[in-house]
């Protein structure tokens, strides 16, 4: 595109009806950009776009616009270098530019991001401020679920998704943003008022392929939003440090417990009711509590906290509403806490798995017993070390099916034994309903069972069908059996 706003003035009178990478979603007079995928080129579509009714193609072969310009004259074609990027500017443009009437923060890494950005959003809520949420758990306005989707959506869903929260008079939007959408320009051109680094551990190779590519791929967010954006930034993460290096320049706001942290993390306690700690933040200290449970959400609290404070707000509203904070659906969820305990949470990596666990060896005081599998047709690197953190911190281990796909659920369990030395401790049942059934019959006085990879998912995918299974009803399910049972054999 030799001038973005050549491109725009030849189409803004074009009375344009929509646009899509699609070509099964053209109608009359839609733009129909030709992106390549993972899987598809959509130039092997473009001719069918046209027949559908597509009156404007954006388009990268030189070649095939020659061709297909002399065929369809009354079609106008555009040359570009990069069509997912145009794809990005094109959705901001036909939304009328939603992104510059709301103050957006992003959030990123490989763990925390739904907890973090629920807790802002809480926050900003708290404070009166219209807010929008966009990430795993969907679309939601001041807690009011408006639609579903993927954790970061397309570029066109993405700017039109914005269009509802602007014209819902939304003040702020948190987002999840992942390295996908980074690394596919998803949210390319997206005004952000600030961006959340959390953390960064092994997942998504498959698709990345190596630890530097998944790190450039988040690297994107920091490197496109505008300077007067702040960057809030895990210091104690060694690749938060890159961050925090690499952007020096700019509005900077580290949080950790290294000495150098801006927003300083102090003498943090965990108990199995909740966490507390202290705060240092321009050398004044503050005390939090709050009922969210483990390690972990110290530190999504502390990066929820400094999102907060680089916005301007009071530490001493920070302090005052921090007791108010509801967990995360899903996350480190509990489903029963009596003779023993049952926990749900969405752990699927290994730094998620090692980290929860870790959490429930500080209070438990029987045994841990773990209920985990892993994602059929993702990150097989992961495996192993998923089996290992699992192995040394549980007294028992379950392995058995999360979303196989369309790899066998053996297959799966067999990568994550082998990152497993004792394998006296490990149970398999692939079926996933069996497995809770046999975790909470097993668990004694004081145990924690914990049941790991799914969180908030209410669906297995097995092969090319996608059935409803909830882990939270299941694991109430043979909870109340369990109680009943025992309750009968006493009277």
């Amino acid at each position: 595109m030799n001038s973005k706003n050549d491109f725009f003035a030849k189409i803004n009178n074009m009375k344009l009806k929509g646009i899509t990478n699609n070509s099964k979603k053209i109608d009359d007079n839609f733009i129909f950009v030709a992106v390549k995928g993972c899987k598809t080129d959509g130039h092997n579509y473009i001719e069918e776009a046209i027949k559908k009714g597509a009156s404007v193609v954006v388009l990268e072969y030189l070649e095939l616009k020659n061709k297909l310009e002399n065929k369809y004259p009354d079609v106008k074609f555009f040359l570009v270098k990069d069509t997912r990027k145009v794809l990005a500017q094109l959705s901001k443009w036909f939304y009328k530019k939603p992104d510059e009437e709301i103050n957006i923060i992003g959030i990123t890494g490989t763990n925390g991001k739904t907890t973090v950005s629920n807790l802002i959003a809480q926050y900003l809520e708290f404070s009166g401020k219209k807010t929008g949420i966009i990430g795993t758990l969907g679309y939601l306005i001041n807690n009011k679920l408006i639609g579903e989707g993927r954790t970061t959506p397309d570029a066109i869903e993405w700017y039109k998704i914005l269009r509802l929260f602007a014209d819902a008079e939304a003040e702020y939007v948190v987002a999840e943003i992942s390295s996908h959408a980074l690394d596919q320009d998803r949210v390319y051109g997206t005004r952000f008022k600030g961006a959340v680094f959390t953390n960064l551990s092994s997942e998504h190779l498959d698709y990345h392929k190596n630890m530097e590519n998944y790190f450039n791929a988040k690297l994107k967010l920091f490197r496109n939003i505008s300077k007067d954006a702040s960057i809030i930034v895990n210091i104690d993460d060694k690749y938060g440090r890159i961050i925090a290096e690499t952007f020096k320049d700019r509005k900077i706001f580290t949080y950790g417990q290294s000495s150098e942290a801006k927003l300083r993390i102090i003498d943090p306690k965990i108990t199995q009711d909740g966490i507390s700690f202290l705060f240092q933040w321009n050398n004044k200290h503050y005390k939090v509590v709050s009922g969210l449970l483990g390690e972990f959400n110290i530190y999504n609290l502390a990066a929820s906290i400094g999102a907060i404070l680089s916005l301007g707000f009071d530490p001493e509203f920070v302090v005052e509403k921090c007791s108010s904070l509801k967990p995360v659906k899903g996350r480190f969820q509990k489903v029963y806490s009596g003779k023993f305990t049952v926990i749900v949470d969405y752990a699927h990596t290994p730094e998620g798995l090692k980290s929860i666990l870790t959490s429930i060896r500080n209070f438990s005081k029987g045994k841990i017993i773990t209920v985990f599998g892993a994602g059929g047709d993702r990150d097989r690197l992961k495996r192993p070390l998923m089996g290992k953190y699992a192995s040394e911190l549980s007294d028992v281990v379950i392995l058995t099916s999360d979303n196989p796909r369309s790899e066998n659920p053996i297959n799966i369990i067999d990568d994550i034994k082998k990152g497993i030395k004792l394998k006296t401790k490990v149970i398999i049942e692939p079926d996933r309903e069996g497995a809770i059934k046999t975790a909470i019959n097993m668990a004694e006085d004081k145990d924690v069972v914990l049941i790991a990879g799914k969180g908030h998912e209410t669906y297995q995918i097995i092969k090319n069908k996608t059935i409803h299974f909830d882990d939270v009803l299941i694991a109430n399910k043979y909870v109340e059996k369990k109680l009943k049972d025992e309750l009968n054999s006493k009277s």
